[in-house]
């Protein structure tokens, strides 16, 4: 703020002096419309009462009410005029206090923001106070305080800290800056210069007055016409991408598919923005990991990570933001982390409800230029949109799945009706085998119950009545043997509808159905399965599901250990004991079934993907679908509500453990 005016004639000076305090009056106004705006704060009526008092002030100015005179000081050049008049004293208390009050406020939103908002408020904040500060000392010697204005050369360190807030911390877009500052020199050297013109011409000061008013009127409105205008051109291609964010937005909800909608979603960004890279992660509800779904622009990061935690500290960090925000806003610790996120720019979250349900990275513009609050304000429409659309994709993928389930069990309910149809088939026929067999088998006995010595005498009848009588003897333990194999089925299949629901029922049901149905699976007489219930066997839960589960595990927990025979060399293979065990104990609130072998093992490598559909470890002794642990960890977690888990060394064994919560009893 120049105060000095160097004129060696009082009139002249006294002419400048007034026209320097039209810049002088207006210091504290606009500084505080600045902060009110920087600051997003809605309350306009600060804002009006300064311009108001500006006005008034600018109108006084011309007057020798505000400044009477000019005299010399220092012996070296004029100053206002000693005392100052009544108006003066009032201008330069309400300039000092609407500098404090601006001040204040900026220290409010200093103490509220975070991150590069912080940053930024602390650096406007010291630039300020240091121009103020230096600057208000050009009002000592008017009330005479003879102390050299020498306060005035800190206000060229107001430029200076504000330029290097604008090139670290993101302050302003410096083309809009420059363009804004231009507009305005030109506009208000017009609007202020005309009326010195024809007070220099005319002499009038009530003319020159009346043209200030009229013109300071209009100068805003004028300033604010040209602004649009020159940033619409420079920001064009800014607002043009931002139309298509949000036309964009509005069409996610047609798809229904998770892939093709994250590939739309990092498409339309990278392609729009015109990024380097962009990058989406999806929550897989499942695992509890936000898994890598699509990347684009990916060669400049290298091998990006694929799945995040649900307790990395960045997703804390999302989960507490929820807003779209610049990286450089976030705390260190997840900024600075060595993976993806060190390369990204923006993270866009996608919330529905308190759900994260996943997010966005984007990396820098290509053309360098920095992401502005209009670019944050599209991507939180962007976000809430594209939550939308994800949730869409899950609830239809979800819902599919629910079908298939449906339909999986509509197909063995039909799969165990048309089994009943055809056991009772061949239930006939092996009641026709028993018959004739039984019958066989009395006819020789009483023939040789009746001619003993007949049979005695002839060693050829005799070899072949005993022949005769062991094939009989074979056709009825066969005849049994396949009579029980179809009651095994049937039981395992046939699905009734009192076994769809949380019932109390026997383990000791389940697992001896699973173990007839494991000796016909591997056509073996006896498996080394030991089933330990202890005196209470009864669960709570759905018997068909349970019946499946502890199927499949006692199943691949004995193939585990054939795995390892083959792994063993044949000395070993002679001395190997296949074991397998199922424990049921009880905690307070749970079931817990233990089922141990002593198997091939599972590889550190491989225990992260042994609940994931069609992975299997199997290879030389039987191959897998890969479908069973899935099925199981479906039946356990989602339908039960309970855990599975496991404990696994390679080439030792394996521990699973179930746990059912019980029945609560209210």
């Amino acid at each position: 703020m120049a105060k000095i005016a160097l004129v060696k004639d009082a009139n002249i000076a006294l002419f400048w002096w007034r026209l320097t305090h039209v810049g002088i009056i207006f210091i504290p106004v606009l500084f505080l419309h600045f902060v009110y705006v920087f600051l997003k704060k809605e309350e306009k009526r600060p804002i009006i009462l300064s311009y108001l008092m500006g006005i008034l002030f600018l109108c006084l100015n011309f007057t020798s009410l505000f400044i009477k005179k000019v005299e010399q000081v220092f012996n070296s050049f004029y100053y206002d005029g000693r005392p100052p008049t009544v108006l003066y004293t009032i201008f330069v208390l309400l300039w000092i206090f609407a500098a404090i009050f601006t001040h204040y406020q900026l220290f409010k939103g200093f103490r509220k923001e975070s991150g590069i908002r912080r940053d930024q408020i602390k650096y406007f904040f010291l630039a300020t106070i240091i121009g103020y500060g230096g600057g208000t000392t050009s009002f000592l010697p008017v009330f005479g305080f003879n102390i050299y204005p020498l306060g005035n050369f800190t206000v060229c360190l107001y430029p200076l800290i504000m330029s290097y807030a604008i090139l670290k911390y993101r302050l302003m877009d410096i083309r809009v800056a420059f363009t804004r500052a231009g507009i305005f020199l030109a506009v208000y050297t017009v609007v202020l210069g005309i009326p010195f013109i024809v007070l220099h011409r005319t002499g009038s000061g009530l003319l020159a007055t009346s043209l200030a008013v009229v013109f300071a009127t209009m100068g805003p409105l004028i300033y604010r016409f040209l602004q649009m205008k020159a940033e619409a051109v420079i920001l064009e291609q800014q607002l043009r991408y931002q139309r298509i964010l949000l036309q964009a937005a509005n069409g996610m909800a047609i798809e229904h598919d998770l892939v093709k909608l994250s590939k739309l979603i990092v498409y339309i960004l990278k392609s729009a923005i015109r990024l380097n890279f962009t990058a989406i992660f999806i929550l897989d509800k499942e695992s509890k990991l936000y898994q890598l779904e699509s990347i684009r622009g990916q060669s400049t990061l290298g091998e990006p990570i694929r799945s995040f935690n649900a307790e990395h500290s960045f997703i804390g960090y999302l989960k507490e933001n929820r807003e779209p925000f610049i990286l450089e806003e976030a705390p260190m610790q997840v900024r600075s982390s060595p993976d993806i996120i060190f390369k990204s720019r923006v993270v866009i979250p996608a919330f529905i409800g308190d759900e994260l349900l996943g997010f966005v990275l984007l990396g820098e513009k290509t053309n360098t230029q920095s992401y502005t609050e209009e670019d944050i304000n599209v991507f939180k429409i962007l976000a809430r949109q594209a939550a939308l659309a994800i949730e869409n994709c899950i609830f239809f993928e979800e819902t599919k799945d629910s079908q298939e389930r449906m339909f999986a069990a509509e197909k063995l309910a039909s799969i165990g009706g048309m089994a009943d149809g055809v056991a009772h088939q061949i239930k006939n026929r092996l009641n026709q085998f028993s018959m004739a067999s039984g019958e066989l088998k009395n006819e020789i006995e009483d023939f040789s119950a009746k001619y003993p010595e007949l049979i005695q005498k002839d060693p050829e009848l005799k070899k072949t009545f005993d022949y005769l009588a062991k094939i009989a003897r074979s056709l009825i333990e066969n005849v049994k043997r396949t009579d029980g194999i179809i009651k095994g089925i049937l039981d395992f299949a046939k699905v009734e509808k009192k076994e769809n629901f949380f019932t109390a029922f026997s383990l000791k049901e389940a697992t001896d159905l699973s173990y007839n149905l494991l000796m016909i699976k591997h056509e073996i007489a006896q498996l080394p399965i030991t089933i330990n219930l202890g005196t209470d066997d009864i669960i709570y839960g759905i018997k068909s599901q349970i019946i499946e589960a502890v199927y499949n595990m006692l199943d691949n927990a004995y193939e585990a250990t054939k795995e390892m025979q083959v792994q063993l060399s044949q000395q070993d293979q002679e001395s190997f004991l296949p074991r397998v065990v199922l424990n049921l104990t009880h905690t307070q609130d749970r079931y817990v079934i233990k089922i141990s072998d002593n198997g091939i093992g599972i590889k550190e490598e491989d225990k992260h993907k042994i609940f994931a559909p069609f992975f299997t470890t199997k290879s030389s002794y039987k191959s897998g679908s890969g479908i069973g642990a899935y099925v199981v960890k479906r039946i356990i977690e989602e339908n039960h509500k309970g855990k599975i888990r496991f404990v696994s060394a390679y080439l030792k064994g394996t521990d699973f453990f179930i746990e059912l919560p019980k029945r609560q009893v209210t």
